[in-house]
């Protein structure tokens, strides 16, 4: 837990260091002078962008893997604390028959210690686009198999990843092959709620404490947020999580013996 607070402290020292070294060489071009007080001014911004990834970082050491930002979401499987979890629940298959391009089939295992990580008996990953995908749920197989348009392609919307869909119209997403999608509707909406949090912390700092002005905070506010986002937020929930699982994993309790 120790190190997940130190984590928060260089995250703050990160941002405080970087957007206030930026903003006040970016204020020396732009302007006829930096903003005064650049001491105080960037710590304070640097606290308020920590507390709002703080906010974050703490529902996602709750619930590892819920509140991965939007470009993750879909695809992104929570690891499986619980033995009793499902894949309809959430958790990945132990493994999968892939129907290759060619027409063969292999078993595909799901590797110890990673997310969504399936390799073969002799080490192969998982071929980019497999034709058929099955899995075995207590015995009954279920297949799933890629969309496709009406004259056979594979059905890519735009924007989007190839969609795999059995019988029960459940689905797995290519990039994501392994774990069912799930829809949690108002845990999305909580993520978006972040990411728009997270953007008007910072066009508040750039705006009020750094004291650009709001045209020139709104661009480079939206460009902080985003290269946060897509750079540096998953490594920072990837460590969040973590701490979560090491601090959450059972003990294991060594049953005295009778001596003899």
């Amino acid at each position: 837990m120790l190190g997940l607070f130190f984590g928060v402290f260089l995250l703050w020292l990160s941002i405080t260091v970087a957007s206030g070294a930026f903003s006040h060489f970016l204020q020396g071009r732009i302007y006829s002078q930096p903003a005064d007080g650049f001491i105080w001014r960037a710590p304070a911004s640097g606290a308020v962008i920590t507390l709002t990834l703080g906010l974050w970082m703490m529902l996602d050491y709750g619930s590892p893997g819920i509140y991965r930002p939007i470009h993750e979401l879909q695809s992104y499987t929570p690891d499986n604390k619980k033995a009793s979890l499902k894949p309809d629940e959430g958790a990945p298959y132990s493994s999968m028959t892939i129907t290759r391009a060619d027409g063969k089939k292999e078993m595909y295992f799901k590797q110890p210690g990673t997310r969504l990580e399936y390799k073969s008996k002799i080490n192969m990953p998982l071929p980019s686009t497999p034709v058929e995908i099955e899995v075995d749920e207590e015995g009954k197989i279920s297949v799933f198999k890629p969309e496709k348009d009406a004259k056979g392609n594979y059905l890519r919307r735009a924007g989007q990843a190839l969609v795999y869909k059995d019988e029960r119209g459940r689905q797995m997403i290519e990039g994501g092959l392994g774990a069912l999608v799930i829809n949690r509707p108002g845990a999305t909406l909580l993520v978006l709620f972040l990411h728009v949090l997270h953007f008007f912390a910072w066009f508040a700092c750039l705006w009020f404490l750094l004291e650009f002005q709001p045209l020139h905070a709104f661009g480079l506010g939206a460009a902080f947020c985003a290269l946060l986002t897509i750079f540096f937020l998953p490594p920072i929930l990837n460590f969040t999580e973590t701490v979560s699982k090491q601090r959450n994993k059972p003990e294991i309790v060594a049953t005295p013996t009778k001596a003899s």
